[in-house]
């Protein structure tokens, strides 16, 4: 047994109990029967402060009919006499006095049927330090919110006007060029931003003690009880948005030679070539495995250097904490409006898309040799290596928090000798 997750248990709410009157029936063993007079309890008070009076006598629930009954709360209340507890524990009631039992019938559907849990993200957001907790860890709940949140922030890709994804995102199963399946964006935001911090990044670290990458969008510090980065699911997607549209701008205005190469072979040139690029049939962009890549390399860039791209200047809203249009609208311009970030966001795209081959091994007119490289970027491999060749890529780029970041990634994760 895991003593060391063992957490201390309360009631969650209270019991309601009802206060039978002197000329209330109910049906006990095909008899109706009424509370003795002398087994009654009354209620005295002073407009302020109650008290039950109790009979001398001890009610037999064989022979008689108790006095009070329980409308909610019947389990906790036997759970107070099977397990051993001081005689000083309060145990929280809501007592009412002579309730119908239609009324007792309302108040059970309200408390057990009526309502719905709240929506997973939610929590996460009203509680950070729930993404960082042993506990979770342990069980499913940690990866149903990981799986919520990723979920709901392929869906603003997928819906967001201003989404370089809006209806490229598959979400019922089909394949089509040009478009990422839902399953595999859930599973790359999974596997990059919706992750736990990593501890060795907290504010106060030293940089060199930093033995691992996380996920950018977990961001608590290493006690749990404050936001590193203090955003929520529209600040969120709006750092999606903002970086695919980097990448989008990025492939417009390349004069790779994979792009140059795909315009000649495909026939393309001018604003066709650009699209062509960017979420065309033979690129790597518009695949499952370029979609990771590009969350790989801005989930693990950004949080080294999260410090100096303005992303603690972010600041969500407890009012608009669901991912609406409006919000996400709102908090994309927010991001928009700070320069350090989008200076950031913009040189890694360029350094991206700059410093990858992106084409296909199907792309038209590709040389076998280039085919043979291309080649190991297809099925469950390729992710790795298409990867490590984005942030390679980004590791020569001009700007130094890109360049200083991207080194420093490639030596957490093992790869600067490889």
């Amino acid at each position: 047994m895991h003593t060391e997750l063992v957490n201390p248990g309360w009631l969650p709410t209270s019991i309601l109990v009802n206060v039978l009157g002197p000329n209330e029936v109910r049906s006990r063993k095909g008899k109706e029967r009424t509370v003795a007079t002398d087994d009654i309890v009354s209620i005295s008070g002073d407009g302020t402060h109650y008290e039950l009076n109790f009979s001398a006598s001890n009610v037999d629930p064989s022979q008689a009919l108790p006095p009070l009954e329980i409308v909610d709360g019947q389990h906790r209340l036997l759970a107070t006499d099977l397990i051993s507890l001081p005689d000083d524990y309060e145990v929280p009631v809501v007592i009412f006095d002579n309730l119908p039992l239609t009324w007792q019938a309302y108040l059970f559907w309200v408390i057990n049927v009526e309502p719905k849990r709240i929506n997973t993200s939610l929590a996460f957001d009203l509680y950070p330090e729930l993404r960082d907790q042993e506990w979770l860890k342990r069980g499913e709940s940690i990866k149903i919110y990981q799986e919520h949140r990723s979920q709901e922030l392929v869906e603003v890709l997928w819906r967001n006007p201003s989404s370089p994804w809006k209806d490229r995102i598959e979400l019922f199963g089909k394949r089509v060029d040009g478009h990422v399946s839902n399953a595999a964006a859930i599973r790359s935001l999974m596997a990059t931003f919706v992750r736990t911090w990593a501890k060795g990044n907290d504010a106060d670290a030293d940089p060199e003690d930093i033995t691992k990458l996380g996920g950018l969008f977990g961001s608590i510090d290493k006690n749990g009880n404050r936001y590193i980065i203090r955003w929520r699911r529209p600040e969120q997607a709006a750092f999606l948005i903002l970086c695919w549209n980097a990448v989008r701008t990025a492939a417009a205005s390349s004069k790779a030679a994979w792009k140059r190469l795909l315009g000649e072979n495909g026939g393309k040139s001018g604003d066709d070539l650009a699209a062509y690029a960017f979420e065309g049939p033979y690129t790597l962009l518009a695949t499952d495995q370029g979609f990771r890549a590009i969350s790989f390399a801005y989930n693990a860039l950004a949080q080294l250097v999260y410090d100096r791209i303005g992303l603690l200047e972010i600041e969500g809203s407890e009012e608009e904490s669901e991912p609406a249009d409006e919000f996400v609208a709102k908090a994309l311009e927010q991001l928009e409006s700070n320069r350090s970030l989008t200076t950031f966001v913009s040189e890694v795209a360029v350094a991206l898309v700059d410093g990858v081959d992106w084409r296909t091994s199907a792309a038209p007119g590709i040389a076998e040799q280039d085919k043979v490289v291309q080649g190991q970027y297809r099925g469950s491999s390729g992710y790795k290596a298409l990867n490590k060749a984005a942030l390679t890529a980004a590791s020569m780029s001009k700007d130094v928090n890109v360049r200083d970041a991207a080194t420093r990634a490639l030596a957490i994760l093992g790869w600067s000798n490889e």
